[in-house]
């Protein structure tokens, strides 16, 4: 018998503190930290960034204190907005999963999944073959994707069941095939740029060379591809 899709997403407590918070966070420092700067600058000792401890402090009532908690609201509300754009919603059915973020929706048939596990905050899926097929910031937790995905028949996982495979990549490690070497020396310098979209395509190559990696930081953690 076919069970009903599960959504796991976001609860409206959790889209409310998301929506609300750093933007009363940044009201709250727009008030605290004129009177905190002044009480420092009092100390008549050196201050680290004395000029920005100066530059708060000089900010009093009135039209300044309102400018000031409007640009710390305004920075609150962007964090706000880049958090939602990036939360993952995860409807989970029978036969198949669908990962929809504000700006993408990607589904995944059952068939073709070979293990789910969560990494840090992040949930993970991989093919087959263990290859990456998406990772990204769920709205739920680890315990209620664990749950659905196991209701639902799916090869859960509480860590990575590749976990003890994986080697660290350093620039004169001869373990590995010349070409897979390169790629992954090409993508150490775009993870040090933050080029995103680079790095995801180099880890493409790096797949189809029959490996995988996974980043720590700025390190590379490179293991052989695995067939379940």
């Amino acid at each position: 018998m076919t069970s009903e899709p599960t959504v796991l997403a976001l609860s409206r407590t959790d889209r409310v503190l998301i929506l609300l918070g750093p933007a009363a966070l940044g009201l709250l420092l727009a008030l605290a930290l004129p009177p905190a700067a002044r009480w420092l600058v009092g100390l008549g000792g050196p201050l680290p960034f004395g000029f920005v401890v100066k530059a708060v402090a000089g900010v009093h009532g009135g039209w300044q204190l309102a400018v000031q908690a409007g640009i710390f609201m305004a920075v609150g509300a962007v964090t706000s907005a880049e958090i939602l754009r990036r939360v993952t919603r995860v409807t989970v059915a029978d036969d198949e999963v669908e990962l929809r973020t504000a700006a993408d929706r990607r589904t995944f048939a059952r068939v073709d999944i070979g293990a789910l596990y969560p990494e840090r905050d992040l949930l993970i899926l991989l093919d087959r073959d263990s290859r990456h097929l998406f990772h990204g910031e769920p709205g739920a937790s680890r315990d209620r994707l664990g749950d659905a995905f196991r209701r639902h028949g799916y090869p859960w996982h509480d860590e990575d069941p590749f976990g003890e495979l994986y080697h660290r990549w350093t620039p004169d490690s001869a373990e590995l095939p010349i070409e897979v070497a390169a790629v992954l020396s090409a993508r150490a310098m775009a993870l040090r740029k933050k080029a995103a979209k680079e790095v995801t395509e180099l880890r493409a190559i790096v797949e189809k060379l029959g490996y995988t990696v996974r980043d720590d930081g700025t390190q590379q953690f490179w293991r052989p591809l695995v067939r379940s």
